[in-house]
């Protein structure tokens, strides 16, 4: 049995209204690393870096914790996986990311595409808020890093757009 969505939410708002600085839960394959201080919980230092997941996960993990693939999905892939130069748009939480308003509905920015600063790139969604995040420059987008659906961390780059290209 694997811990559904709405366990994590559960678990991240536990984590949120209490005073711990970090928790670590393994459920099954499961892993569930939190941290207030974004380093690695204590006992984890020298655990593997999982830099950017290949696979949705299925947990908010602390940058240097492994991840976890949730149960298969569909999600569409991340255009980009390298850093090209230019503006990276950066996630304001940790959440889940959505690249459109609604499921079937077309993406809020594809690779190439133009877009001015305060154009919509993409959803990070926490706990049912959805925050709506913008490109903050004006210019062409580069790279798409994240696969939507995916858990995304505060300050992890989410897109990066090329300033007036």
């Amino acid at each position: 049995m694997a811990l559904s969505p709405e366990d994590i939410r559960a678990l991240i708002s536990a984590f949120q209204s209490s005073d711990w600085d970090e928790m670590s839960l393994q459920y099954g394959d499961t892993r569930l690393d939190l941290t207030r201080n974004g380093h690695p919980p204590v006992g984890r230092q020298n655990a593997p870096v999982a830099a950017a997941p290949a696979a949705p996960v299925a947990a908010p993990v602390a940058a240097s914790a492994p991840v976890a693939p949730a149960a298969p999905a569909a999600p569409s892939g991340p255009t980009s996986v390298a850093h090209p130069d230019g503006q990276k748009v950066t996630s304001p939480s940790l959440g889940l990311f959505w690249r459109s308003p609604q499921p079937g509905a077309p993406s809020f920015v594809e690779v190439g595409q133009q877009v001015d600063a305060e154009d919509t790139v993409c959803i990070v969604e926490v706990m049912k808020l959805m925050n709506h995040v913008k490109a903050g420059v004006s210019g062409k987008v580069v790279a798409i890093l994240v696969d939507n659906g995916a858990m995304v961390e505060f300050g992890q780059t989410l897109v990066v757009v090329e300033p007036g290209a």
